[in-house]
């Protein structure tokens, strides 16, 4: 038969091998392809064709969807679906066709052109997958072999990596192995964590047969063996148990001689309780499992694909038993020639490495976790209406900037986050708690953007430093706000020479509790400013020396202020001038003087005993009024002289019985009956008259 070589014979109807894209029905014509699979990976065909057109432009392909098929048996094709990727032009060929090479990857890849700093709360790697999947308008994965389903993480951040790589790494951290189906239209993520989940093929039974060339069969078929360790271990510290780093050590199902002497221990372990950190362990040991034994060989079963069960059987062999197996890789070599020779040939051949299939796919953790060096800023965050917001640990919530028009700023979409202090014991040290709103500075444990540790507070033009500065550069002072008000308490230091001073200010009550001794010393004066009350207790004595003066005024006006402030001027200028004159001041009345002034009304009660030494001279002058009550004995002794000036009227009532004494003999008695004696040794009347009754 003559092949035809007109546009008429170039067409893919009764091709091995075909193609279909936007371009339209046989404006492409595939010549060879090859086409890698993996579990755990990505798959990538390039695909060489020859075009009708010699002008195709970029956009009219890539980004676009295509079909690919292959024959596998008489009206039966195995199908590829992808996204067109790359698009390379190569030269004119014969007839008038130009040559193109397309690279064609799963959808899935078009999260790697997205990447982003975001955080995801509580969210397991299953969410993960539909969440990305969904926001790339990516039909939604099967996870139909995911038998148990992991664990929502409580915080994770995606930072600075693309889309893929943070799915990725979490798949590989929850140990879910995925891989792709085909079919017209469309291809299908899958995701499992258990053999349960691999699929089968058209063909569940493979041929082998070593050397043959017939169709469909494996050719090379070889086992490899790996020493593998036979612990795996892992760790990490949970602040909240903080007798112990918490941890978990897996031994490996894996038996060879010594190998349970070699343990892979890995810190930390991202896992916060026992439950997690043996999942962890389980897991890691799981993929070190599968690394034990492999299967690499070559066939040309068309139908062999990354994710499929098949059992091989020999028939010169039969007696040869072969477990299952699932394929892990492989790479299609295609080329279909018979656009230039007509013959309908095709050369296909594949290399492929599998894995018995009780196994799971378990991932190694290649994907790098991040890392933040150094240090970041962000912003405390709180409910609404609050100042501050901490819990029991004195965590705070924050936003990031990086986290755009994302955040909340409430805390809502946040974990809580530990705050360095200055001392933390059991029960003491320091607690300063930042408040909503204030500017922190966050590190990151081991560098881990999931493990955020506040640092410390910086200022900036929204939260000031308490002072201006630089005027106030010599100031060092611990100020805080009232919370939900406008007062303040401090702590502040003044280094400025000669200006030096501790300052103290309590917004409402101030308490001091000394459990033993306390001790003061002023090197020059003390001045207090009560303005209601002032009591003071004394369990045992109270003692004071005052070297200078005492004066104390009860009550407030302008006569006792201004006497409390003329009389200690005038002792202090007094003594101070006797003093410079050299004149002797036996009264010392620059010190030594107690001054009482009292407003209105002062009351004394003593219950037992009072006595009063006053050792030079005492004065007591009245306004008005001066009533003395002794309830039976009072005794004036006057070792001098005693003089009474009366300006008026002077009464004397006694109820019984009135003496003078003078010497050692009464002189005058009057009795209550009326007896008035006058006893002496002369009696002597001087008056100008006297009168008798």
């Amino acid at each position: 038969m003559e092949f035809d070589f007109t546009d008429a014979g170039l067409i893919q109807a009764d091709r091995i091998l075909r193609i279909s894209t936007a371009l339209g029905t046989d404006v492409l014509l595939a010549e060879k392809m090859d086409v890698r699979e993996e579990i755990n990976g990505l798959f990538e065909i390039i695909v060489d064709v020859k075009s009708k057109r010699t002008d195709v432009k970029p956009e009219e392909l890539v980004g676009t969807l295509v079909d690919l098929s292959l024959e596998i048996a008489y009206g039966q094709r195995r199908p590829w679906n992808g996204l067109v990727t790359g698009l390379k032009e190569g030269p004119p060929v014969s007839r008038g066709l130009r040559s193109y090479s397309l690279t064609i990857r799963p959808q899935l890849w078009l999260l790697s052109q997205r990447s982003d700093c975001r955080i995801f709360m509580d969210m397991t790697a299953l969410q993960i997958v539909e969440t990305l999947l969904s926001e790339h308008g990516i039909k939604a994965a099967v996870t139909g072999g995911v038998v148990t389903p992991p664990a929502p993480v409580h915080y994770s951040v995606q930072w600075n990596e693309t889309d893929l790589a943070y799915l990725t790494r979490r798949l590989e951290a929850d140990g879910l192995f995925y891989w792709f189906e085909h079919e017209e239209g469309q291809h299908t993520l899958h995701v499992a964590s258990h053999p349960f989940g691999y699929t089968k093929g058209p063909e569940t039974e493979v041929r082998f047969a070593a050397g043959s060339t017939d169709r469909n069969h494996i050719s090379q078929f070889s086992r490899h063996y790996a020493f593998t360790p036979g612990k795996r271990a892992g760790g990490d510290w949970n602040f909240e148990k903080p007798q112990g780093p918490q941890g978990a050590t897996t031994p490996s199902l894996v038996s060879l001689p010594k190998n349970a002497e070699y343990e892979l221990f890995h810190y930390p372990s991202k896992a916060m309780d026992q439950t997690s950190n043996d999942q962890a362990s389980k897991l890691r040991m799981q993929a070190v499992e599968a690394d034990h034994e492999k299967i690499e060989g070559s066939s040309t079963v068309r139908t062999l694909a990354a994710g499929r069960r098949f059992k091989p059987y020999e028939v010169a062999h039969a007696d040869h038993q072969h477990e299952e197996y699932v394929v892990t890789a492989i790479v299609h070599e295609i080329v279909d020639s018979s656009y230039e020779t007509g013959d309908g040939k095709l050369d296909y051949a594949n290399s492929f490495i599998a894995l018995p299939s009780r196994l799971p796919a378990t991932p190694h953790r290649h994907t790098a976790n991040p890392r933040i060096d150094g240090s970041q800023v962000a912003i405390v965050a709180g409910p609404a209406g609050e100042e501050i917001h901490p819990d029991e640990y004195g965590r705070i919530k924050v936003w990031f900037p990086w986290q755009r028009n994302r955040a909340k700023k409430d805390g809502s979409d946040t974990c809580w986050i530990r705050v360095m202090q200055s001392w933390a014991g059991g029960g003491f040290g320091a607690q300063v708690i930042p408040r909503i709103g204030m500017e922190v500075m966050v590190t990151y444990l081991e560098g881990d953007p999931d493990r955020p540790v506040v640092t410390g507070i910086v200022p900036n033009p929204s939260t000031k430093v308490p002072y201006k500065l630089p005027d106030n550069k010599t100031r060092t002072t611990l100020k805080t706000n009232t919370h939900k008000g406008d007062g303040f308490n401090e702590l502040r230091f003044e280094d400025e020479a000669s200006k030096e001073e501790v300052y103290i200010h309590a917004q409402k009550d101030m308490n001091l509790e000394i459990l033993n001794d306390r001790r003061k010393r002023v090197e020059r004066d003390q001045h207090e400013h009560i303005v209601r009350d002032k009591v003071a207790f004394v369990g045992g004595d109270h003692e004071e020396v005052i070297h200078g003066n005492v004066s104390i005024a009860v009550g407030s006006n302008k006569l006792t202020d201004y006497l409390m402030s003329r009389t200690s001027t005038i002792f202090g200028k007094l003594g101070s001038l006797m003093s410079d004159m050299r004149i002797p001041d036996p009264f010392n009345f620059a010190k030594g003087n107690y001054q009482i002034f009292i407003e209105k009304n002062k009351s004394e009660i003593v219950h037992g005993g009072s006595s009063e030494v006053v050792g030079v001279a005492k004065s007591t002058i009245v306004g008005n009024l001066m009533q003395t009550t002794v309830g039976k004995k009072k005794s004036l002794i006057v070792r001098g002289r005693y003089d009474a000036d009366i300006g008026k009227v002077h009464n004397i009532n006694v109820g019984e019985q009135f003496n003078i004494r003078v010497g050692k003999h009464i002189v005058i008695s009057m009795s209550k009956e009326g007896d008035i004696v006058i006893k002496g040794k002369r009696i002597k009347f001087d008056a100008d008259k006297i009168d008798e009754n």
